[in-house]
């Protein structure tokens, strides 16, 4: 079964992009599926598909300002700073050639584009021609009006209607609140072969266009690992110091993790920043144990390193490993923070979460899924919400074991379904194999009559 894989985030600077990724396409294999070709979210953010990447030298920063990019070089690894979902995905480089459609009027056009001689995504057309199946990987990035999901909704489109292939879309949440992405949702969704969401309320909100279900997100695939076994080892000397950050914290003894959110690009990265210092020194009056910051994503990782440097607090930074980020934030007393995939990561270790807001629903849906109050706190206003986020932490903290023991069932549970993304996959598979033995069975049949075998 040879597959496309499309969106892939193994290049992105994000541990839930990374591991979501690891996990699905882990699951690809163990249903048989080949991954012929890989098209990264680099190639789908970055430039146009087909293009290769061209190093061109940045632009100067204005005095006294950096980019994004340019803030957090210090503290990440050259080859994660290619990756740039959150900037990125409000455009594309060489936009003349770029043939994704604006909206779904333009789909004509563009599918002429694409078909025709001027086609800057010729080399990929054979590969479309050539697979067995394409595997949409949507994350969290269906919403908007970005290149990202303008350009994952038209490629399914292409693929399907063009060379009528079957097209899923997996491991995702869907928020159509931008009413060009929901035209196009509306006509390409009903053509696709199995659409996934990861929660609950993208189901509920595309039931009316959708032929969509739930199945868990791939991250639940990361299980943390148990604490007497991981103590031992964990406790070592500088074992979570991944250079350039310095994590220096005693796993063995009570501590809280605290995280950022996809909002922290919308805003001033010194305030945020102060407003974490003043959210901490809250806690500290109501929680005992250590404080640990987790830096999951590029984009909170210079604004986590400055909070760290104020307070001397130790920093989990991005070019962690998945795995053992998990096993941080599911051996943790409870998880403050705004994204999706480290709040799956504690969860599946029992861990509970008070959610930030982040740019969709996401945060409300899991929160809701998992049995915990469908409540966020401004990311963006951490001082102001300090009291809040000090009661609901109380109160996880004050049911004890009896709640962790809840969510880590849960969480299991969602570890299985979360394999309800490959399902169509393990179909193609059994009706693959079934027909292969049918065929074997009337090819032996046709030989023992030619033998004069009785039949």
């Amino acid at each position: 079964m040879k597959v496309l894989f499309i969106n892939d985030s193994t290049t992105y600077a994000n541990w839930g992009g990374r591991g979501a990724t690891i996990a699905l396409r882990a699951m690809i294999a163990e249903c048989g599926g080949s991954i012929v070709k890989t098209l990264f979210i680099d190639d789908l953010i970055d430039r146009p598909l087909g293009q290769a990447a061209t190093p061109s030298p940045p632009a100067p920063p204005r005095q006294g300002q950096g980019t994004l990019k340019d803030r957090v070089r210090p503290f990440v690894p050259p080859a994660l700073l290619d990756a740039r979902r959150s900037l990125a995905a409000r455009g594309r480089a060489s936009a003349a050639v770029d043939p994704v459609p604006g909206c779904w009027s333009d789909y004509p056009r563009s599918v002429s584009v694409v078909l025709g001689p001027e086609n800057p995504w010729a080399e990929l057309l054979p590969v479309f021609a050539d697979i067995d199946v394409a595997v949409v990987f949507g994350d969290g990035d269906i919403y908007g009006d970005h290149a990202l999901p303008r350009t994952l909704l038209f490629l399914s489109f292409l693929i399907k209607t063009r060379f009528q292939k079957p097209v899923i879309v997996v491991a995702h949440s869907a928020d159509f609140s931008h009413p060009g992405l929901l035209e196009v949702a509306e006509h390409v969704y009903p053509l696709l072969d199995d659409v996934v969401f990861r929660d609950e309320i993208s189901e509920e909100r595309c039931r009316a266009f959708c032929r969509g279900r739930f199945a868990a997100d791939t991250a639940f695939w990361f299980a943390p690992a148990a604490r007497e076994t991981w103590l031992p080892v964990a406790g070592r000397p500088t074992y979570f110091d991944v250079w350039p950050d310095k994590a220096s914290f005693d796993p063995s003894e009570p501590y809280l993790c605290l995280g950022g959110s996809s909002l922290f690009d919308t805003a001033d990265g010194r305030a945020i920043a102060g407003e974490y210092a003043r959210l901490i020194r809250h806690l500290r009056s109501v929680y005992s144990g250590q404080l640990v910051l987790t830096a999951s994503c590029a984009v909170d990782q210079p604004i986590l390193h400055d909070v760290a440097r104020r307070l001397d607090l130790p920093l989990v930074g991005v070019a962690t490993p998945v795995q053992q980020a998990a096993d941080i934030l599911g051996n943790a007393d409870a998880y403050i923070g705004g994204r999706f995939h480290p709040s799956v990561f504690a969860l599946r270790g029992g861990t509970p979460i008070v959610a930030l807001s982040a740019k969709s629903f996401k945060m409300e849906a899991l929160n809701s899924m998992a049995g915990l109050p469908a409540v966020t706190f401004d990311s963006l206003s951490l001082a102001a919400e300090a009291d809040g986020i000090g009661r609901l932490l109380s109160a996880h903290l004050g049911e004890g074991r009896r709640l962790r023991q809840r969510l880590s069932s849960w969480a299991e549970d969602m570890a299985t379904s979360s394999w309800g993304n490959v399902s169509f996959l393990k179909r193609m598979r059994d009706e693959t194999v079934q027909a292969e033995a049918q065929a074997r069975g009337a090819s032996s049949g046709l030989r023992a009559n030619d033998d004069g075998a009785v039949t």
